[in-house]
């Protein structure tokens, strides 16, 4: 099973792609998430791998939560970090729900 790692900022979105010995197989970035999702979709075929641990960190969600908890207490927390196994083709995918309060 691989490894992928991704950060999420600001300004970039960018992925670690390891081995199940933790070896890194590759490093890219994105400038958004469709881009993202369009290189996840090619892992299976590309590496010969047939599941991947998906590690998603949006780095943007600990700071909008830091400034909700200094206002409103610890309810209502969403993680910044998801954990997603990706086994086949279509669940290699990044699902990112726009938060409606702040639009």
């Amino acid at each position: 099973m691989n490894i992928a790692l991704i950060t999420k900022s600001r300004r970039q979105i960018s992925l670690k792609l390891f081995d199940e010995r933790l070896k890194e197989i590759t490093e890219e970035g994105f400038d958004d998430i469709y881009t993202l999702n369009f290189f996840l979709q090619t892992i299976p075929k590309k590496y010969n791998t047939s599941k991947t641990l998906i590690i998603f960190n949006d780095l943007e969600k600990i700071s909008h939560n830091a400034e909700n908890n200094l206002n409103d207490g610890l309810k209502n927390q969403d993680s910044n970090i998801k954990l997603i196994l990706a086994d086949e083709e279509n669940t290699y995918f990044i699902n990112e729900i726009q938060d409606t309060k702040n639009n």
